[in-house]
């Protein structure tokens, strides 16, 4: 679980600095990994993109340890990325 944290929060610095390419991709991205289900991943933000076999069982483990927050650590962390996006 804490490594899904961190690799949350490397990604919300990553794309507040400019370091994504697509730079509304990955907010939205984390957004529905936070409050979306798997299946709206890959039919909102990631769609454009195609995700393989090892990307996807990724991707599913990343979902179910961010559903393993409590619902304080989720709201915190959503209100971080309201606060990057804003500052962007």
């Amino acid at each position: 679980m804490k490594l899904a944290v961190a690799l949350l929060i490397a990604v919300v610095l990553c794309s507040s600095l400019g370091a994504g390419s697509a730079h509304e991709i990955v907010p939205s991205f984390l957004q529905t990994l936070l409050e979306g289900s798997a299946e709206q991943l890959y039919a909102g933000p990631i769609s454009q993109y195609k995700v393989d076999d090892v990307t996807r069982a990724a991707l599913t483990a990343l979902k179910e340890c961010i559903d393993g927050l409590s619902p304080q650590h989720v709201q915190a962390l959503l209100a971080l990325l309201r606060l990057v996006r804003a500052e962007a």
